[in-house]
């Protein structure tokens, strides 16, 4: 049945592909923004929701970035994660709203499972130093959904989300993640007629990819089953960072040489989801291969590149 439903961070990479899922899904998406909507203020935030009365809150706002900006701004980044998040849950609880559904990260996961992770492991130890400010943030909206759930009966949906990557994402070095990171480094290269392009860290980490368009997909499916437990959100498929900085290096048409600065640090070893409680649950996989998605990817970044790379 088609809901009300409010979306933050609607005009943001994820948040955009989010809206355009549920919309032609049919239902009615609304996306307020700053300076009339600013969740860092109560006051803004329950005014907004008063003015909108949802019947389901998609929290896809955030305050994020790649390792880069997680080892330069903990304390911006949780702070202002768990003010956000908190005061939407208790605005979107003020006015009634049925369901609260806030994007999760495989960053919430503890440093050091083994083999990939199922969401049995969400709670099972310490989260990697590199990621602990943003990843708590979402432990945190996990025991907040929880609590308002039994108090005020508002149901709550996570979808603990891989690494995403597509079209609209953040190419700055400073706030972008891996693979746009590589993208914009690559396409440099090329531009420039560079014989070298240099990588962080050994190359030897392995991460999971998922694109934006097949993230929001699988959101939406989530938003509209009755499943309340947090749920893996990816492929199951991992990559070596040497072997993603190899295919972005082909799309591009660098033929240069990749150098590893191994000063720089990797980070987790391995972040791989477990995704077989995704498929069940959802009847879904992702349809985009990972060379696809990056080549889409890619098309839309040299189209739009002057305007990306300013969004830092």
């Amino acid at each position: 049945m088609p809901e009300r439903i409010l979306l933050t961070g609607g005009t943001g990479f994820f948040g955009r592909r989010i809206a355009e899922v549920l919309r032609a899904r049919g239902h009615q998406v609304v996306t307020p923004g700053r300076p009339d909507f600013n969740l860092m203020d109560p006051a803004s935030t329950t005014r907004t929701l008063e003015q909108v009365r949802p019947d389901t809150v998609v929290h896809s706002a955030a305050h994020y970035g790649g390792l880069g900006i997680c080892v330069a701004e903990p304390v911006q980044i949780f702070q202002r994660n768990v003010i956000m998040g908190v005061n939407l849950l208790d605005a979107a609880a003020k006015v009634g709203t049925k369901k609260f559904l806030t994007i999760g990260s495989a960053c919430a996961y503890a440093g050091a499972v083994n083999g990939d992770m199922k969401e049995s492991d969400f709670w099972s130890g310490p989260l990697h130093p590199s990621v602990e400010s943003y990843g708590f943030t979402k432990k945190v909206m996990e025991v907040g959904m929880r609590a308002y759930q039994r108090g005020c009966g508002m149901m709550g949906q996570m979808p603990i989300v891989t690494n995403l990557y597509g079209e609209h994402d953040v190419f700055g070095e400073y706030r972008s993640h891996v693979a746009a990171a590589l993208i914009k480094k690559f396409a440099d290269a090329v531009i420039e007629k560079k014989k070298q392009v240099v990588c962080w860290g050994t190359g030897a980490p392995v991460r999971e990819f998922i694109y934006s368009g097949d993230a929001a997909e699988g959101v939406a499916r989530l938003l509209e089953s009755g499943y309340t437990d947090p749920l893996n959100l990816g492929t199951g498929i991992g990559t070596t960072i040497k072997e993603l900085s190899e295919i972005v290096a082909r799309l591009t048409r660098f033929d240069g040489e990749i150098v590893w600065d191994t000063s720089k640090p990797d980070g987790v070893m391995r972040k791989v989801l477990d995704v077989s409680k995704m498929e069940s649950v959802l009847n879904w996989k992702p349809p985009t291969s990972l060379e696809a998605g990056l080549e889409k990817t890619i098309k839309w970044y040299m189209a739009n590149k002057a305007e990306a790379d300013a969004r830092n």
